[in-house]
Formats: structure tokens, sequence, C-alpha cells
């Protein structure tokens, strides 16, 4: 959250500084009309960092979200509806670019999410993702293990081993068909 309020209090105090240099004058007013602004926008970022932080989803949910869409993967892939499986995969990808930027510090974990996540998931995203371009079932078969075991590694890795996810053994989203078109 700190990149987050670092980013808005810069832009915020270079437009006010721009503002300025273009009204101010070396005078004490000048001075003193810089000083307001930069006040002001101080009370801005801490307002907005407060609405940030509030709006800011926290990883559990953000982690079900990577859940939802790893059974959907799982039987779009199975059903070989390449475009379902293509458009979960990338759902999984939005998901846990969300946990690195908006989770990266994991409790007491020294290492950032944002190098774990990629180190252990990646592989096996892009594996899932050329076996969705091939339209390889076996290939997707098989990167789909993958991706299940590096889930648990990275569970394991994070102190959280109790969390374990599986490949879906029955349809778990009956309101959904998984056919191809």
């Amino acid at each position: 959250m700190n990149v987050v309020r670092s980013r808005i209090l810069a832009l915020l105090a270079c437009g006010a500084l721009v503002s300025c240099q273009q009204s101010a004058s070396t005078t004490d007013s000048g001075r003193a009309d810089l000083e307001a602004r930069l006040k002001s926008a101080e009370a801005q970022v801490a307002a907005l960092s407060e609405r940030v932080e509030a709006l800011t989803p926290e990883l559990a949910v953000l982690m079900a979200q990577v859940q939802i869409q790893h059974a959907k993967l799982y039987y779009a892939g199975h059903a070989r509806n390449w475009e379902l499986a293509a458009y979960s995969l990338h759902e999984i990808n939005e998901a846990l670019q969300a946990v690195q930027v908006f989770n990266d510090q994991f409790e007491d974990f020294p290492t950032p999410l944002s190098e774990v996540v990629p180190s252990l998931v990646g592989p096996p995203l892009g594996e899932i993702h050329g076996a969705i371009r091939a339209q390889d079932g076996a290939r997707f078969d098989a990167a789909f293990k993958s991706l299940t075991a590096a889930c648990n590694s990275c569970h394991a890795m994070l102190k959280h081993s109790f969390i374990r996810v599986r490949e879906p053994s029955a349809g778990e989203f009956t309101n959904q068909s998984f056919a191809p078109p």
C-alpha cells in the first residue's frame, strides 16, 4: 500500500509544484502559497490512501477467485473448450497479479509474493497457455497437474499447507456449460 500512497503523493506534489511555479513568485506570499498547496496535497494523499486501503482486496478474496478459476480452467480444459480455458487462465493471471500488487508482503514471510508467485506458478501457467494455444489435451492435463502441485508448494512455503488444492472431482458449477459452443 505504501507504493500506492507514494505514487499518489508524488503526482499531487508534482501538480502542486507545477501550478505554483506557474503562478508564484519568489516572494513570501509565493512561498506561503506553495506551502499551503503542499499541505493540501498531503491531506488529499492521506484521504486517498484511506480510500484505497479500504478498497484493497484481501488476499483470501483474491485466492478464492483463483480457486474458482482453477476449477473452471479444469472443466473447460477437460471439455476441450479452448476459448473458455483461455479465458479462465486469463482470470487466474489477473487475480495473481492483483495478489502481487495489493498483498505483496505476506504476514512475516521475508520474500515478497511478487517473487514467490511467478517463480512457483509461472512455469505451469506458461505450459497451460501453450497447451491451450496448441489445443493439446494431453499436454493440458499434464500442465494442470503441475499447476495444482505448484499451488500446494506455494501454500506450503508460506506455512499454509493446510490449504490444499486439488483437481475437481465433481461438477461444482452446474449452472455453466463447459462444452465448446
